[in-house]
């Protein structure tokens, strides 16, 4: 059955598995005795690496499975399910890859983290910080206009290089510490825009050593007035918390969202957007960050929570212990 369904035979798919496995076992223990002496650039491909042999181990074990599932039902109305042997032998595989993969991410981020990233998004923070503790300190007289815009200017840049740096390294933050550099870099936000805000002043303050200067018989030209800027609170995203039935109807309304707000948008924004769509928990035991997009991440989601068989099997145990 399963060589005709699948064109491997069920053990042909189970050496696949195996191999799978091997393979990532490898990888795994490579990156767990050498990470200590791996630069920024080695740790991250040999995780991507491994990050890469995990998804194959899930997609072997699924089609193992599924290879499985050719062999027990032989009728039309027979349910097909495997035995709990099976089942549990199956969840196992894939608990113990996770298990493994969290593990060693949290070496390499230990690594990444202290020895290089907290660093650099420090300086990078602080460095916006001064810059614009500089522009706020600039007194506010018109010939001080244009250097004050080559502070904003300054003050711009670093603030976009803080943004920038945290978000390259956001998904080796370790938890405790996210919200906090991300409180300071929202900081930095609202501070650039208070000084943008205070060119105004600057602006002021030119125009009336400008009409000191013309005398009081001209009169100065009107300003044209500022038009106030609507915004519009954007749609909340779905969320998915962990229900099995539930994703598929969570899946297809983010997709629909998505096509809605942003259909050509880029692939590091609904990456981000999807991750925000997906429980905090979630993402942490899957590691769902370490991927390069958003479709490698619903790809994950499918293969851990999107098995129809599994779902139909969770409603009808679950109907039964009502009835009972």
């Amino acid at each position: 059955m399963a060589k005709e369904t699948l064109g491997k035979t069920v053990k042909q798919l189970k050496q696949e598995r195996t191999l799978a496995k091997s393979a990532f076992t490898k990888q795994a223990n490579y990156l767990s005795k050498a990470a200590n002496e791996m630069i920024k650039g080695e740790l991250q491909e040999e995780f991507s690496k491994l990050s890469s042999l995990a998804r194959h181990v899930s997609d072997a074990n699924d089609d193992y499975g599924a290879g499985l599932l050719t062999e027990v039902g032989t009728e039309e109305d027979e349910e097909v399910k495997l035995n709990k042997h099976q089942q549990a032998e199956l969840e196992k595989t894939m608990e113990e890859c996770d298990m493994r993969l969290g593990d060693i991410r949290e070496a390499v981020q230990a690594n990444l983290w202290s020895r290089y990233g907290k660093e650099e998004v420090d300086f990078a923070i602080q460095e916006a910080e001064k810059a614009c503790d500089r522009a706020q300190a600039s007194p506010i007289t018109a010939i001080n206009r244009d250097g004050y815009e080559l502070q904003l200017e300054r003050a711009r840049k670093l603030i976009h290089d803080a943004t920038v740096s945290l978000k390259d390294w956001e998904k080796w933050i370790p938890h405790d510490q996210t919200a906090d550099l991300k409180g300071r870099l929202k900081d930095l936000r609202i501070f650039g825009s208070n000084l943008e805000a205070r060119r105004a002043e600057f602006l002021t303050a030119q125009k009336i050593a400008e009409e000191k200067r013309r005398g009081p018989d001209q009169q100065p030209q009107p300003t044209a007035v500022p038009q106030p800027v609507v915004r519009i609170k954007p749609t909340s995203l779905p969320k998915f918390t962990g229900i099995r039935r539930n994703f598929h109807r969570w899946k297809r309304d983010w997709e629909s969202l998505q096509k809605q707000g942003e259909p050509s948008g880029s692939v590091e924004v609904k990456k981000f957007q999807l991750l925000d769509s997906v429980d905090e928990r979630i993402c942490r035991d899957l590691g769902l960050s370490t991927y390069n997009s958003a479709e490698d991440i619903l790809r994950v989601l499918q293969n851990r929570y999107g098995n129809k068989p599994t779902i139909a099997l969770e409603i009808i145990e679950d109907s039964r212990g009502k009835n009972l």
